[in-house]
């Protein structure tokens, strides 16, 4: 797992934050989940004793438990754009499922063995659950937050080849008939609605679609007060997913009277450096410019002087041909 998903998922460990981006990607900043009623629950899925393949571990999972119902939440991040997507979360949300089946088929194995009534019918019986037993649902999201839109599929239906479409070929029925599984996106790059968010997610996901745009970037933090007093994990999360090493490399710096972090000034001072490397590599490039000027015009003269191939001008100059032809590409 690469540096950004380890700090956005590092950052949404805090049960308030990811309650708030719940609340606000499936209810529209209304207050559904309480931050209080989570549990942690990440783990591996594991396969079956005899099945091959490895099992698979939840990127974030916790189990939301109000009063007696349970429900399950997961996070998926991705700072890169993974064309498999819907079928992935699919994979997982099933393990957990399967997951469910067998603690409640074990568990009613044990009650059978132990002489309890369990099982009120052959169906019961060969499926190891009772008729009215029921399983806790999963919601997953995938939190895509690289620099680059999403472009790759929103569903188990966009990865098919349902064949050409038309009534002689039967493609279009044979889509609509598809058992699709949807794919619960939030992308990150794309400008959204944050007004719901409660905590400092607002903050997160409203500076990141202008990742990779430093005119935009300077634009926006020119009128963003809010980025000058951040709370220390807020702002390295931020520094980490736009890239900016200036804030680690001199945290303290940026440290407020009040203990709070200035990733404004930060940003500034990056942006500072770029402008100046940017003078140096320029002034560089334009003495390099001004050598190649010099050695064409040097070999050149020669060749029209002493009537020679340019073998020989660069014998006469001292200069390997190499030299010449690479003066020649500079310009």
């Amino acid at each position: 797992m690469g540096q950004k998903n380890e700090a956005m998922l590092s950052y949404l460990e805090d049960d308030g934050r990811f309650a708030d981006l719940f609340n606000q990607s499936y209810f529209g900043g209304r207050q559904v989940v309480d931050a209080g009623e989570l549990e942690e629950a990440s783990e591996a899925y594991h396969e079956k004793p005899g099945v091959k393949g490895g099992g698979r571990a939840r990127d974030l999972k916790k189990r939301l438990k109000s009063g007696r119902e349970l429900k399950i939440l997961a996070v998926e991040s991705q700072s890169e754009i993974n064309y498999i997507m819907p079928w992935r979360v699919m994979d997982y949300d099933s393990r957990e499922y399967g997951k469910q089946i067998r603690k409640a088929q074990r568990e009613n194995r044990r009650r059978d063995k132990a002489g309890e009534e369990v099982y009120k019918s052959a169906g019961e019986r060969m499926s190891g659950m009772g008729r009215e037993e029921r399983l806790a649902p999963v919601y997953t999201i995938c939190l895509y937050h690289g620099a680059e839109p999403w472009d790759g599929p929103r569903s188990l239906k966009d990865m098919m080849d349902f064949g050409e479409a038309g009534e002689e070929a039967g493609g279009s029925e044979w889509e609509e008939h598809f058992a699709d599984y949807p794919l619960h996106l939030v992308s990150a790059c794309e400008p959204m609605d944050c007004s719901g968010f409660r905590t400092s997610l607002k903050e997160l996901f409203t500076i990141l679609p202008y990742h990779g745009d430093k005119k935009r970037l300077k634009e926006f933090m020119g009128k963003a007060s809010a980025y000058r007093r951040l709370d220390d994990e807020t702002a390295s999360t931020i520094s980490v997913l736009l890239g900016i090493g200036k804030y680690e490399e001199e945290k303290e710096k940026y440290r407020t009277e009040e203990g709070e972090y200035d990733l404004c000034k930060a940003i500034e001072d990056m942006m500072e450096d770029s402008r100046q490397e940017g003078i140096v590599e320029g002034e560089a490039r334009g003495e390099a410019r001004g050598d190649a000027r010099r050695i064409i015009s040097v070999t050149e003269s020669i060749m029209k002087n002493l009537h020679c191939t340019l073998e020989r001008a660069c014998e006469i100059a001292g200069m390997p041909l190499a030299e010449y032809r690479q003066a020649k590409t500079m310009l």
